[in-house]
């Protein structure tokens, strides 16, 4: 995760804050408030819950996405695999 995102705010669906990201893992995601000096950390107890915390009074959550995916390996093609010796009777 990287880049500006919103927090929302459960209170106030309609009022969401936005924020750039400064730092982020599995448990802490700190955020700083464009254009200001504010910034606070959200915390989660697992990977499956959201982030959450507190700013003056408000309280936000952010999920992030899912984490992509990657494409299961592609299965070595007949070309690329080597060939197998067959031993002929004679």
């Amino acid at each position: 995760m990287k880049g500006r995102i919103h927090l929302l705010d459960p209170d106030r669906p309609d009022e969401a804050l936005e924020v750039d990201i400064i730092a982020h893992d599995e448990a802490v995601l700190s955020v700083g408030v464009p254009n200001t000096h504010v910034s606070f950390d959200l915390l989660r107890q697992d990977a499956s819950a959201p982030y959450r915390g507190v700013l003056g009074g408000r309280s936000f959550l952010f999920t992030p996405p899912a984490p992509r995916r990657r494409s299961p390996a592609r299965e070595a093609s007949p070309a690329a695999a080597p060939k197998k010796r067959t031993l002929q009777k004679s």
